[in-house]
């Protein structure tokens, strides 16, 4: 909750750094002036607001910013790239996430840390997004070991109330084309549907990485 002193040093700040604000032209630099100025966290919405009234739209450019890097991206795409194929899920009901490959061998899979960035107790949507932003995150991992510059990620959930937009977003930050299937099918669900139910723990870093990577080959004798 921002308090009413704290919104007043917001709107100083804001007001004190207008012209270095507007110059600014990403959503990456004006998170940066944000946190320069500890004005992060639950205070970042009030930032937001602010800066909305000296004409700087914060959602407005990251969007811009997503649309160019995605542009970027297919751009880059057209020749063929490496394919990743995960799927991810959420369970609320027991605290937990799972992630498998495409062929339903678990990856990852374990119960929500009580900080996680994503998941809040008692809201199934946001534990599905929480495991599809870990799966975005270990394809960028499998990306990383294979040193292609871009993967396409076939990300396989069941609920179809996940911000998708947001994990589009996600996902390009990490050089990745993302594209979503929803699969809510209860009598034939993605393997991490099961693995949410399972009792312990596997870290990502035990998972073959480099067996995710579909299409390699291919993609780099045609960057040759």
């Amino acid at each position: 909750m921002t308090t009413s002193a704290t919104w007043d040093t917001i709107t100083e700040a804001i007001t004190a750094d207008a012209e270095k604000l507007k110059a600014m032209t990403t959503h990456g630099e004006l998170y940066g002036w944000a946190k320069d100025h500890g004005l992060t966290g639950t205070q970042f919405a009030a930032v937001k607001r602010e800066l909305r009234k000296i004409g700087v739209d914060y959602d407005a450019i990251r969007e811009e910013v997503t649309r160019a890097r995605l542009s970027e991206l297919n751009a880059d795409a057209a020749e063929g790239v490496p394919v990743i194929r995960l799927s991810a899920a959420g369970a609320d009901a027991v605290n937990s996430y799972a992630v498998c490959d495409g062929e339903g061998t678990v990856l990852w899979y374990g119960t929500f840390f009580e900080r996680d960035r994503h998941y809040h107790k008692g809201n199934q949507v946001s534990a599905d997004f929480s495991a599809a932003a870990k799966a975005i995150f270990l394809a960028s991992k499998a990306r990383q070991l294979a040193k292609v510059e871009l993967a396409r990620l076939h990300l396989t959930l069941t609920n179809p109330h996940v911000d998708t937009a947001a994990l589009i977003r996600e996902a390009t930050a990490w050089r990745l084309l993302l594209d979503i299937e929803i699969n809510d099918d209860p009598a034939n669900p993605p393997a991490a549907v099961a693995w949410c139910e399972n009792a312990g723990f596997q870290d990502w870093k035990d998972a073959d990485l480099a067996a995710l990577i579909e299409g390699q080959d291919d993609a780099a004798g045609e960057q040759a």
